[in-house]
């Protein structure tokens, strides 16, 4: 198994969470970057509100959407500035005397401002996400995530035979882990200390 140090090179995807900011302080030199999955998904958020807007007036709608879609461009292309300005200008637009009373605005003014300050408190890991893809560089846990729920799905289906329980699910994860990173016997001994010798050569002493 290979042996990771502070000088080898790495890649940390994170989204909002202070463990994953402190891994900088164990990998000095790794690349850290928003994962863009999370990031796109906040703008999903907005994007599905705004249609609703169209119900009274089809331009509120299509302003909205625009102005989403702009910012996500902007991001993409390694632009935090111009996608700070244009969700900064979103957020004026709804709070406007004409706009503001409009259903559906206060929702979409509310999932743009905790995307405008999700993507401010991380700006230090924005990236050029286009060039990094261009380039076959990572950046997104997109397949990860999407294997984890798949596979969660499946075992806590009802049609499922041997099926996973909500309080069980964790647990299954954790031993899964533990052998694919090849702790199991080091997690297990942590828990129970007085669990068996810790090498061969310990066995072969108790045997004679």
């Amino acid at each position: 198994m290979a042996c990771v140090t502070a000088e080898t090179p790495a890649t940390v995807l994170i989204d909002d969470d202070a463990g994953l900011w402190r891994l900088r302080d164990a990998l000095p030199h790794a690349t850290v970057l928003l994962d863009w999955w999370h990031a796109a998904v906040r703008f999903e958020h907005g994007l599905q509100d705004a249609p609703g807007l169209g119900a009274a007036d089809m331009l509120l709608a299509d302003e909205a959407v625009r102005g989403l879609e702009r910012a996500k461009r902007r991001l993409w292309l390694g632009r935090w500035p111009g996608c700070r300005r244009k969700l900064a200008a979103l957020c004026r637009w709804a709070q406007r005397t004409n706009v503001r009373n409009e259903a559906g605005i206060g929702r979409l003014e509310r999932h743009v401002g905790e995307l405008l300050a999700y993507l401010e408190r991380n700006q230090g890991a924005l990236v050029h996400y286009a060039a990094r893809r261009r380039r076959g560089e990572p950046i997104s846990t997109a397949f990860v995530e999407s294997a984890v729920n798949e596979v969660v799905a499946k075992r806590t289906n009802k049609k499922q035979q041997m099926r996973w329980s909500r309080a069980m699910v964790q647990p299954f994860l954790d031993v899964r882990k533990g052998v694919l990173n090849d702790r199991r016997e080091d997690d297990f001994r942590h828990r129970y200390p007085g669990f068996g010798p810790t090498n061969a050569d310990e066995i072969v002493a108790l045997v004679a």
